[in-house]
């Protein structure tokens, strides 16, 4: 995403905090990023697709500071603590935000809700892909029950935080909650318990037939998503039509048994520009163990 585009994005999300959502003009938005109001339209369509691509911005922000602290430590009990504090973090950074959606109760659209629908299940596979690398197959009976269980206790402390304004020490968060993880693994180990909620009794989105073994989607999967985002995307035919092209030599590489990292990232960097995008762009960098450009 280009200097201008995030700049915009991020005096936007000021004024919401500010002043709310629908007090807050376009305009003001341009103004306050120092360019005119025309100009706002060549990077957004409008005001609802500009809080859309604000919250893939912010969330892709935050799957990388994720992904580098995941990659920083080989202990899993201390990997996942540290992503917890990282996210008591951005909470705190971004609270008056958070806030103001809650309070106007902001609801911008289908594609926003299909977002968030999307967010709903990349954080089930962060929760379960983070379970299992603690307990690994031990885990497996009660993994849907621990999935809930975390995900309960990090919405509680977050609520805690963004409406009740208790400030917590994020520095303890993350290793005290995963000593409350192994007391709940550990209790339903020792109680012998059944499990309360499989596999089989989740709604569909969560266990797709097209995801790997990791939860993730597949490159396939990603490539074909990209596909139908296009015929949407804000952008010349000839511009297109050449990100078409693209993708198929994309497609082509990551079918190969031997994938060139360094031609997979250049391939990526031509979409870097398109927010609606970088999601699965970012996705892909995961499958192929690369980092965007």
């Amino acid at each position: 995403m280009n200097e201008k585009k995030m700049k915009l994005i991020e005096c936007g999300m000021r004024l919401f905090a500010q002043k709310g959502y629908y007090n807050t003009s376009i305009q003001e938005i341009a103004s306050e990023s120092g360019i005119s109001k025309g100009a706002f339209y060549i990077h957004f369509k409008s005001k609802e697709d500009f809080i859309a691509t604000s919250f893939e911005y912010f969330h892709h922000n935050l799957s990388e500071k994720l992904e580098e602290v995941m990659e920083e430590s080989d202990d899993p009990r201390k990997s996942l603590a540290n992503q917890i504090t990282v996210l008591f973090d951005y909470l705190y950074k971004h609270k008056d935000s958070i806030m103001m959606f809650i309070r106007e109760n902001i609801s911008i659209g289908e594609d926003t809700d299909k977002l968030m629908e999307h967010f709903k299940v990349e954080n089930f596979n962060w929760l379960k892909g983070n379970i299992t690398a603690i307990y690994g197959k031990s885990a497996q009976p009660f993994l849907i029950d621990l999935v809930i269980q975390l995900g309960g206790l990090l919405d509680g402390y977050f609520k805690w935080i963004v409406l009740d304004h208790v400030s917590i020490e994020k520095e303890k968060a993350g290793a005290f909650l995963v000593r409350r993880l192994d007391d709940l693994m550990m209790g339903m180990l020792d109680q012998q318990e059944m499990a309360l909620v499989t596999f089989k009794q989740i709604p569909e989105e969560y266990t797709q037939t097209e995801d790997t073994e990791e939860g993730q989607p597949s490159s396939e999967s990603l490539i074909t998503i990209m596909r139908d985002k296009l015929s949407d995307l804000s952008a010349p035919k000839e511009e297109i039509q050449r990100l078409r092209e693209v993708l198929e030599v994309l497609e082509s590489e990551f079918q190969k048994k031997e994938r060139q990292a360094v031609v997979i990232q250049g391939l990526l960097a031509h979409f870097k520009n398109y927010p609606s995008l970088n999601k699965e762009s970012y996705m892909l960098s995961k499958i192929a163990g690369i980092k965007l450009l």
